[in-house]
């Protein structure tokens, strides 16, 4: 191999390099208010279970449109959408965070047979926001290390 060559083989090795801390970057950081929206949607979604029949129809489309509006966003943003259930360090937040859910709407249930009062149901809507969106940025740095991990090793 002449020095040429080395020298060459070097630089490609930079640029690849270059370019996995890139990837690392753009799918490992996600702007603030995505997972604001995150967790907006299991505020809407919890808080429209508590109150009745008729707002949780009323709101699901607009659930499926913010579903919609964050995948094209996350492929604008970085060309793929990441599927949080996908298998990795990042799986036990998913299944907690889904774990967590269901009792939100059993209790949303509970809430809306049983009378409760709107500020309850508020509240609990309001701390399906605050623990969705919490476990959005979690999973966010989980698997941003992950890929960081990754990077380190040349895989």
């Amino acid at each position: 191999m002449t020095e040429y060559d080395s020298h060459a083989a070097r630089e490609a090795l930079a640029a690849v390099s270059q370019t996995r801390a890139d990837m690392v970057r753009d799918l490992g950081t996600c702007p603030p208010w995505r997972h604001a929206l995150f967790g907006a949607m299991f505020f809407v979604l919890i808080g429209s279970i508590s109150i009745s029949s008729t707002i949780q129809m009323a709101t699901a489309p607009l659930l499926v449109i913010a579903v919609l509006l964050l995948r094209r966003s996350d492929i604008r943003r970085t060309g793929v959408f990441i599927n949080g259930y996908r298998s990795g360090a990042t799986l036990p937040v998913t299944l907690a965070l889904v774990g967590a859910l269901i009792a939100f709407v059993v209790a949303a249930m509970h809430m809306r047979m049983n009378g409760f009062s709107i500020v309850s149901k508020l509240a609990l809507a309001t701390l399906a926001f605050a623990l969705s969106t919490w476990a959005s940025v979690v999973w966010q740095r989980i698997f941003r290390r992950e890929l960081m991990a990754g990077e380190s090793s040349g895989r």
